[in-house]
């Protein structure tokens, strides 16, 4: 009930804007009963949906274009949004891939580059070189350009964004071998990383000590969702260490999320190494939040992917208990 006033009271001053340069957005939910919780996530913290309508219309102005995800169980898409009459439809019957959103000219550019071949890709990021959505685009995806293309345009973007494109998560997935990554009772992969202030940690430093990995990314949803509950849960742990390694390198922008959304981690939060991709590739890190639970001998006691707290409530039990 609180998020539902709190999401109430959010927008109710916004109602007034207008489309021309404020977000118009209008859900219509399908299939969903009462009792079942949609989340949205975006930079101003995270909301239920309210379910129990089958349309609800927010208005906000934001500053820029972004991604919003949107989350069901431990499921969810992103989709991006901007200062104009959007509509997202959302199933809940195939909710994964079943989301359209319409209205908004950021994912429909989104869309185009998925849909375009390499040579129009280029093209097409060249085109619009300055928009957020392609440099989210040559950040994550710049693999899937012809290697002229990909050096030429990662030349045109700032230095943020090709240090992200050297370990988005499409090259790290095309690097990951099944049969060689860390899995359960293998002994980790030793790493050393820095983090926001240059101090570096390593993983060697806790052995004799549990130690939770969490491989996350500042554009992850779940992983925003998921740290409340987990600050807690670890707090009754003093044995248990955590370490978390984002997978990109947008420190003022996670530092902005993390207060926007009053979390305050006090574990480490690790960004940079030397061999950040072979570190993400040994790992085998394909999605976010990935966490692996380590024993004070450095094996790997169990790894899943998703932030649902019953699920590491019950590793913990499992095995520190």
């Amino acid at each position: 009930m609180r998020a539902h006033l709190i999401f109430t009271l959010l927008f109710a001053s916004s109602v007034s804007l207008n489309a021309q340069d404020s977000l118009r957005l209008t859900f219509k939910l399908d299939g969903f009963k009462d009792k079942d919780q949609i989340r949205i996530a975006f930079s101003e913290g995270q909301f239920n949906l309210p379910t129990d309508k089958s349309e609800i219309v927010i208005s906000r102005k934001l500053n820029s274009p972004e991604v919003m995800s949107i989350l069901y169980k431990n499921k969810f898409q992103s989709i991006w949004i901007d200062n104009n009459d959007i509509e997202v439809y959302i199933p809940k019957s195939g909710f994964v891939g079943g989301i359209i959103s319409k209205g908004s000219p950021s994912q429909m550019l989104w869309n185009s580059l998925l849909a375009a071949n390499k040579e129009e890709k280029a093209q097409i990021l060249e085109k619009n070189i300055d928009h957020k959505v392609a440099h989210n685009f040559l950040a994550t995806q710049s693999n899937s350009l012809l290697v002229k293309d990909r050096e030429r345009l990662l030349t045109m973007v700032p230095e943020e964004i090709s240090n992200q494109a050297k370990y988005g998560l499409t090259s790290v997935s095309a690097i990951i071998d099944r049969k060689t990554k860390i899995k359960e009772n293998d002994i980790i992969f030793d790493f050393v990383a820095k983090d926001s202030n240059g101090n570096e940690f390593s993983t060697k430093d806790f052995r004799g000590e549990y130690l939770l990995l969490d491989f996350a990314a500042t554009g992850c949803g779940p992983c925003w969702q998921g740290y409340p509950d987990m600050i807690e849960i670890v707090k009754e742990y003093p044995n248990l260490k955590v370490m978390t390694y984002n997978q990109d390198f947008s420190i003022k922008a996670w530092g902005k999320q993390a207060e926007r959304l009053n979390i305050n981690i006090e574990w480490p939060v690790l960004w940079e190494s030397e061999n950040k991709k072979e570190v993400f590739s040994k790992y085998g890190v394909d999605g976010w939040p990935y966490f692996f639970l380590i024993s004070p001998e450095g094996k790997v006691l169990e790894a899943w992917f998703g932030s649902r707290k019953g699920r590491l409530i019950s590793a913990l039990k499992k095995h520190i208990d």
